[in-house]
């Protein structure tokens, strides 16, 4: 198996929320437009930050992952991100894996409006509402306006008072290889150090001949040149990936 085919996976199946009650009513139009603006002033509220994030590998044994990598990455405003490779263990495979996916979010940091969720690269429909870790969201459903291995197909739930994305979570909408029959990701959103940034990712890809592979990563703190660490919490223990995707009681 050529592994620089999963490392094209940069995005992150969860269980479906309990329905919302009391979110307001609101066409879909009005949602995406403050959903847009909520997303440019969280971009002007960005300042430079070193992340430590931890990633696990899996293929067989989902109970027990192949490769353990320990990364920091910096973020500089707006655009510019570096990663420096902490610690590793298990097979090198891992580590190949997720420099390849560094190096990728490293070039998307660079033209972020080419993949963020809004009209330009989406159209959308409003599905429902949801209750997201108690919070009313507002859940569409992304339709992608082009096959782009950085888009997904899938649904965005959106914070009904704030229209911050807390949860984006479908199916890349261009297969990475012909040896990945899909890929199915879900993206975690929460404050961090004064910040909306992503903080987990689950990547569940379908490999032909060689079955599915697991590619999870999580943020576990933050700091920031105004701050003190911060350590990131979050809804998601990812100690059990087989029973997360439903594979194992």
């Amino acid at each position: 198996m050529d592994m620089a085919v999963f490392g094209c996976i940069v995005f992150t199946c969860i269980p479906r929320a309990f329905a919302a009650a009391g979110a307001p009513a609101q066409d879909v139009d009005t949602i995406v437009s403050r959903m847009e603006q909520a997303q440019i002033v969280s971009r002007t509220q960005q300042q430079p930050y070193v992340v430590t994030r931890n990633y696990q590998f899996f293929s067989n044994d989902l109970q027990k992952p192949n490769s353990e990598v320990a990364v920091k990455v910096e973020f500089q405003p707006p655009s510019t991100k570096n990663f420096t490779i902490q610690k590793t263990h298990g097979s090198g495979q891992g580590e190949k894996i997720v420099r390849q996916v560094l190096e990728h979010e490293k070039t998307a940091a660079q033209d972020e409006s080419s993949h963020e969720i809004s009209r330009r690269n989406y159209d959308f429909k409003l599905l429902r509402t949801d209750q997201y870790q108690g919070q009313p969201c507002f859940v569409l459903q992304l339709i992608p306006k082009r096959l782009d291995k950085t888009m997904i197909r899938g649904e965005a739930w959106v914070d009904t008072a704030t229209y911050l994305i807390h949860r984006i979570d479908g199916e890349l909408a261009k297969s990475p290889s012909w040896w990945v029959k899909d890929v199915h990701v879900t993206l975690d959103y929460g404050t961090v150090a004064g910040m909306w940034l992503q903080t987990t990712m689950l990547a569940i890809a379908h490999v032909r001949l060689f079955g599915q592979h697991v590619l999870q990563s999580q943020d576990v703190d933050c700091f920031t040149a105004n701050s003190a660490q911060t350590a990131i919490r979050t809804h998601r223990s990812f100690g059990g990936v087989a029973a997360q995707i439903g594979l194992h009681p």
